[in-house]
């Protein structure tokens, strides 16, 4: 594909040779003739000027020269990356239908133009809408619904009257609608509750590797439209996600949560249960959150509070080793 086909797609403008030929999309350390790269980071400029020669790029507006063969230059380098990679990978993992005997498949419906791949089984009552993408060694259980153009990758587990929206990703080894972890103490014993919700997976939503999300105790756990879940998560029974989250690896989330709408939780923070996250909220990473954080709030550590708090706290505490040294002298001194 040539810059200049590529600048009308982005909506960019061209600096440089239009007539290049765009081969293939490379990192920046590992480039060769008919590369093109993205450069965000404008401090690659100046250490890979000698490379940038012989090549393209998309380059964000605010660089006004281009030591590239050829550049294009647009507002929102981000947006540019998502349409040009999806001009040159349409695809970046493709299934393929598995044979009749390789796979259970119960009293379901399947839609128009399904892939299911081998090893594949699907339970009684389960509905799986047009051109969902089910790839091998994965179980659908009863009365579950896919949406449509929905993917499973392989070695999933969605369990029993799970529902998943259009254009749900799920990612290898997720496991939807497993009981929630609930106990009763009695007579010295731990009795399980029944779990005897469900899980609703709303449209767009992206679930991670190796991510669980268990089913409501009575009722559902929902993960709300356009969210964004990454690998190894855990959302308890009964969390209430709202749209456009995005809920970084190794969060775990504890049962009766409630998540904002664009909410951030960043890596390895823990959420104690009952808790609710505001809109638009953000909670650092490896934080552990214990009370309710305010829409809009910014939360840090252990125990999670506000991010001026939590600054003003820690500069204290980068200044207990003097101040310990002063309360000596004082005491010596006496």
């Amino acid at each position: 594909m040539k810059i200049k086909d590529l600048a009308k797609l982005v909506n960019g403008d061209i600096l440089g040779d239009g007539e290049y030929e765009v081969k293939e999309i490379s990192e920046i350390e590992d480039v060769k003739e008919g590369s093109l790269v993205f450069i965000f980071d404008m401090r690659l400029i100046d250490k890979f000027t000698d490379k940038l020669k012989s090549i393209a790029a998309i380059v964000p507006k605010i660089l006004k020269e281009c030591p590239c063969k050829s550049c294009i230059i647009v507002e929102d380098p981000k947006d540019a990356m998502i349409k040009t990679l999806m001009q040159f990978y349409h695809s970046p993992v493709k299934s393929f239908p598995g044979k009749k005997d390789n796979t259970h498949i119960g009293d379901a419906k399947i839609g128009k133009g399904v892939t299911i791949g081998d090893y594949t089984v699907i339970g009684d009552g389960t509905i799986i809408e047009d051109r969902v993408c089910v790839f091998p060694f994965t179980y659908i259980g009863h009365n579950v619904k896919v949406g449509e153009g929905s993917k499973i990758y392989p070695h999933c587990v969605i369990l029993d009257r799970t529902r998943i929206g259009k254009n749900v990703t799920v990612y290898p080894g997720v496991v939807i609608g497993s009981d929630g972890f609930g106990y009763h103490k009695k007579e010295g014993k731990l009795v399980h509750i029944p779990q005897v919700g469900r899980v609703i997976i709303e449209d767009d939503v992206e679930i991670g590797a190796c991510s669980m999300i268990d089913r409501a105790t009575i009722g559902a756990t929902i993960i709300g439209r356009g969210t964004k879940i990454d690998n190894s998560v855990h959302i308890a029974h009964n969390v209430k996600v709202g749209s456009n989250a995005i809920i970084i690896a190794q969060v775990g989330i504890a049962g009766s949560c409630t998540v904002g709408d664009n909410a951030v939780i960043a890596g390895q923070a823990g959420i104690a249960d009952h808790v609710n996250i505001g809109n638009d909220s953000t909670v650092a990473a490896k934080s552990g959150v214990m009370r309710d954080v305010k829409d809009g709030e910014v939360v840090f550590g252990y125990p999670a509070d506000s991010r001026a708090s939590f600054m003003r706290n820690e500069a204290y505490f980068r200044r207990l080793p003097e101040l310990f040294k002063r309360v000596k002298t004082l005491e010596e001194s006496k």
